[in-house]
């Protein structure tokens, strides 16, 4: 019987076929990770390829005083992590050397307490040391185009103030995010017992401007996990909850910090902007602030913005007529409609711009005039009006004048009925007697006794009928203009 200590086995082969797929950006932002975690203040990292091989040399150097206290986690999978415990340090598995490891042909880990190297031969441990911190050299199997992307990778990490970083001898500067946000967020952090458990910590979230040809993206302590296309970056000054793969990040965390962003930089949220899908995930969050849904919605529908309302569709369609912009059923999710409607951003239409419902069961009864209170040119007007409506649809109509200083309608026509408003339009209106502007509303209220509906095919014809009507009656019988008082466009 064959007898061993370990359980597993692992085929370093197989591990590298697998880890092919993550992109070799990976290897140099894992041992970047690391130099990051300590309390380096120069870290150096130079990639060249080798003339003539498909390989590279990696060389990783820190100045770390300690190094490594434990040279064994260099080859010993998922040992305990100094790190784990700790929220703003990136490390958790101890496993990121080894997955480094798994690619490299030949490499070598010399620090203050030891060096060990990795070759065909196997792993091999000496006492030779460095007098302070540590440098990692490997042969990784390369392409140029390979080495191209972990050049442009490199440029787009986020170097903590105070560390100087430098990729092939150029330095890595420090960027200034736009804003920091100080947030209580989910991470990961080891238990006493050593498990890394979910829990969640206040922490600072950096809003970064994307630099021509990046792509925004969700980064952890600097490093970028995943892309995510929206506006800006986003890094996190924390563990952040990842996949086993450690390049992907939760719907739900996404959503967290899209609304982050979104309350602290609303301003900066353009129309193009608006009906994005990181926008719109934002806005259907119940944590959205005031400021940002209205600041969205006006982007998306302007100032002049009311809802469709199935309760008042007359109402609906004079919103249109007035230049108001109509928000449709379908034009947001059911939380950004839960949003709009909460913080009473946009209001239905029948209650910016209410039909006139002076003769509905549901209406508000009207102060009106008395017949015998009229002044001399409300007699004439409504007189005027009963004449022209028999001459023009040979209908016998009923007018009267009501004063509603708050009704918004100067005038209102059902089949049959027209009320002219005397708080709206104005003694002046009435004394002027009959004219231009008398025969322009007319028209527009007689149009209803054909359609209520001001944007109908056939309340538009009518109001061409009526116009025609009009301009017969004044070339065949003039002397009706005159009977009433009629200017005539200034002449009697």
């Amino acid at each position: 019987m064959t007898k061993t200590a370990d359980w597993f086995t692992v085929d370093r082969k197989g591990l590298a076929k697998l880890l092919e797929r993550r992109g070799k950006e990976f290897v140099v932002y894992e041992l970047l990770s690391n130099a990051l975690d300590t309390e380096a203040k120069e870290i150096s990292i130079d990639l060249k390829a080798r003339p003539g091989k498909r390989v590279a040399d990696l060389i990783v150097v820190d100045d770390h005083p300690d190094g490594w206290r434990n040279l064994d986690h260099a080859y010993t999978l998922f040992a305990e992590s100094e790190k784990k415990g700790d929220a703003e340090k990136r490390g958790r598995f101890n496993l990121g050397e080894k997955l480094v490891l798994a690619l490299c042909e030949e490499a070598a880990i010399s620090t203050t307490t030891g060096t060990v190297t990795f070759n065909g031969d196997g792993r091999r441990r000496s006492g030779t040391r460095q007098t302070n911190g540590s440098e990692f050299h490997g042969i990784i199997r390369m392409t140029r185009e390979e080495l191209d992307g972990i050049s442009k990778a490199m440029m787009r990490v986020f170097i903590p103030e105070g560390v100087r970083v430098t990729f092939n001898g150029i330095q890595i500067l420090h960027r200034k995010p736009l804003r920091r946000i100080e947030a209580t967020l989910p991470t990961e952090v080891a238990d006493e017992e050593g498990v890394l458990r979910r829990s969640a910590r206040k922490t600072v979230v950096e809003i970064y401007a994307p630099l021509d040809g990046e792509t925004p993206s969700v980064y952890e302590l600097g490093i970028p996990v995943v892309e995510t296309g929206d506006k800006w970056h986003y890094n996190v000054l924390q563990k952040v909850p990842l996949n086993s793969d450690r390049d992907n990040v939760t719907s739900g965390y996404l959503h967290e910090l899209r609304t982050l962003a979104l309350n602290a930089m609303y301003q900066e949220v353009s129309f193009d902007d608006s009906t994005k899908p990181w926008v719109r995930d934002a806005a259907s969050d119940e944590n959205v602030s005031y400021s940002a849904i209205e600041h969205v919605v006006t982007q998306r529908f302007g100032k002049k913005r009311v809802i469709s309302d199935p309760s008042d569709p007359e109402g609906t369609k004079l919103a249109v007529s007035q230049g108001y912009t109509v928000i449709s059923p379908g034009s947001l999710s059911g939380a950004e409609w839960t949003n709009v409607k909460r913080f009473g951003v946009a209001l239905p239409a029948g209650q910016v711009t209410p039909s006139p419902k002076p003769y509905s069961p549901d209406g508000n009864p009207l102060k009106i005039v008395p017949p015998e209170k009229y002044t001399e040119g409300m007699t004439r007007i409504v007189d005027y009006a009963r004449a022209l409506a028999r001459e023009l649809m040979g209908a016998w109509i009923v007018a009267q004048v009501a004063t509603e200083v708050t009704w918004p309608y100067a005038a209102t026509y059902a089949p049959g009925h027209l009320t002219f408003n005397l708080g709206r339009l104005g003694h002046a209106w009435f004394d002027a007697a009959p004219g231009l502007e008398v025969d322009k509303l007319l028209i527009h209220e007689f149009a209803h006794h054909y359609s209520a509906d001001h944007l109908s095919e056939e309340y538009h014809d009518a109001l061409c009928v009526l116009g025609a009507k009009l301009a017969a009656l004044a070339l065949h019988i003039p002397e009706f203009f005159v009977r009433h008082g009629h200017t005539m466009g200034g002449v009697r």
